[in-house]
């Protein structure tokens, strides 16, 4: 009687750890807020996407992103609406290490995908960096981040 009470009490505390590992890997959340999808995870209520609309207001705008731990495969989006090119970087705050670095040409629209292949993708606060040379840049830049390959 009582190794079937030992068992049981032990196979309900395997499934509840098995379960709770299930929810934190695999639950995906997204909200809608203002007609953009905005995906979190249950354990973060950071937004796993940037999106910046630029209006050519700054030579060099700069805006900071964060990748979240087990989120190392990131795309980046550009589409170039003005009239010169610009360049855009997207740097590791602490690291250095510069992910992408790209020149895009006037009236462009392209997209980058690093899948945590040369260079790595860490997680953690990242700064990106327009530089728009002589003119003010003007368009979209979209950057999302996922668990698996683009």
């Amino acid at each position: 009687m009582k190794r079937k009470v030992i068992g049981t009490i032990l196979l309900i505390i395997s499934l509840t750890i098995i379960l709770s590992i299930y929810w934190k890997y695999s639950a995906t959340l997204k909200l809608e807020e203002e007609n953009k999808i905005i995906e979190t995870s249950p354990n973060t209520s950071k937004k796993m996407h940037l999106t910046w609309d630029l209006v050519g207001d700054q030579v060099d705008p700069v805006k900071g992103y964060f990748v979240g731990i087990g989120y190392p495969n990131i795309k980046l989006n550009v589409k170039n609406t003005g009239a010169q090119s610009f360049r855009i970087e997207v740097k590791h705050n602490s690291k250095g290490t510069i992910i992408f670095d790209e020149n895009i040409a006037a009236g462009a629209t392209v997209e980058f995908i690093n899948n945590n292949h040369m260079p790595l993708v860490p997680s953690g606060a990242y700064t990106v960096t327009i530089y728009g040379g002589t003119g003010f840049p003007i368009g979209q830049v979209l950057l999302k981040q996922s668990k698996f390959p683009y």
